[in-house]
């Protein structure tokens, strides 16, 4: 499947880039969107063992006609999992479809929040799905579920902070936290909007930030302290499983690959910035978006609690690459086309190898196994 889906992508790109109009640009993205909804909504056992602890909760989760608040407030899904995400689970399962059914809706949600939400943002559909492939499809479409529902609402969300609508924002905000806990950080977002955006700016908090990098390679007690902050949390249980996260500091660290990348893009950002500000009306947002990862891959990297709210602003490298590919300049827009194809195929084939004995190389779709998605 993985060699399939690369040779259908590059010939995605041959069209999009020289046979379509730019009229018909929209729905060949689209077609090539429900492809990969498809492939992820419908795969078979595939996305290592959370892949069956998401199996595990559905399965427990009451039907809607036997959820209360008294019914599974001792439940070992309450324990360990959030309300809202239960409660998606029991209206599925409610409406008759099993596990493989619910795969299905989660994917279709995740794909419309992301084209809805991002299509403003979006000036070359292939590049944004080519990082997409590379940066978000595997983990947040193949593994996470309860997070990547959450993605998905910031997709739909980040408008609402570039209107600053307020109430809307803080509204779905607050139903994604339900879902899963490292939304909260989405309220903080909202205040980006207050600060005005400059070159000189970028300049200073990337002189502020870099060189914490070092502290990834020494002891680092300014951030011991974050564990006894966050234990000390009104909210206990939350509170001690973030601590013991920040206490396993090093354990699952950002790759400085990952680092190094993300300074790539941000020189980009650096030297034409002028250019890309004055490309699109949106840019704005979509740099301060971006600048949020900046002290996640080097002053965080080590902290796993941390640095796994990456994933809701990493679909700002595609929109930035897109802005990139329009500055008019010919030799160079190829070379950063040429650039981004290489760093995301490279990327797409080391996740699908390394990541749990190379299981996404052999991919498996439940639609060939005769499974009904209804129970």
């Amino acid at each position: 499947m993985i060699w399939i889906l690369l040779i259908l992508v590059c010939y995605f790109g041959i069209l999009y880039g020289n046979v379509v109009r730019e009229s018909q640009k929209k729905y060949l993205a689209i077609m090539i969107l429900i492809i990969l909804c498809i492939l992820s909504g419908t795969r078979y056992n595939m996305g290592g063992s959370d892949y069956y602890i998401y199996q595990d909760i559905f399965e427990g989760s009451p039907i809607l006609s036997e959820f209360s608040l008294v019914n599974i407030q001792d439940s070992w899904l309450i324990k360990n999992y959030e309300f809202g995400y239960i409660f998606f689970n029991s209206v599925i399962k409610s409406i008759g479809f099993t596990f493989y059914g619910f795969t299905l809706v989660h994917s279709v949600l995740f794909y419309l929040c992301m084209y809805y939400g991002l299509k403003r943002y979006i000036n070359d559909y292939y590049i944004f799905i080519l990082f997409f492939l590379y940066k978000l499809f595997f983990y947040n479409t193949f593994i996470s579920m309860r997070q990547s529902i959450t993605i998905a609402f910031f997709f739909y969300a980040v408008h609402l902070i570039e209107e600053r609508k307020t109430v809307k924002y803080f509204v779905l905000c607050s139903i994604a936290a339900t879902i899963h806990n490292g939304a909260w950080i989405l309220f903080l977002v909202y205040f980006i909007n207050r600060i005005s955006l400059t070159k000189q700016k970028v300049f200073c908090l990337n002189m502020i930030f870099i060189p914490t990098l070092i502290l990834s390679y020494i002891d680092n007690p300014l951030l011991d302290y974050l564990s006894f902050i966050f234990e000390n949390t009104p909210f206990a249980d939350n509170g001690q499983r973030i601590g013991t996260f920040i206490d396993t500091a090093g354990l699952s660290s950002i790759d400085i690959f990952h680092t190094l990348e993300y300074l790539f893009i941000m020189i980009l950002v650096y030297v034409f910035f002028e250019k890309i500000m004055k490309i699109d009306k949106n840019a704005e947002v979509i740099i301060k978006v971006f600048l949020i990862l900046l002290p996640l891959f080097t002053l965080f990297r080590d902290y796993e609690i941390l640095t796994r709210i990456k994933d809701y602003f990493i679909f700002t490298y595609p929109i930035i690459f897109g802005y990139l590919c329009m500055i008019d300049n010919k030799k160079y827009r190829t070379v950063v086309q040429i650039v981004g194809v290489i760093l995301c195929t490279f990327g797409f084939f080391k996740f699908a190898i390394m990541f749990n004995n190379s299981e996404m190389m052999s991919y498996k779709s439940y639609l060939f196994q005769g499974i009904s998605i209804f129970q």
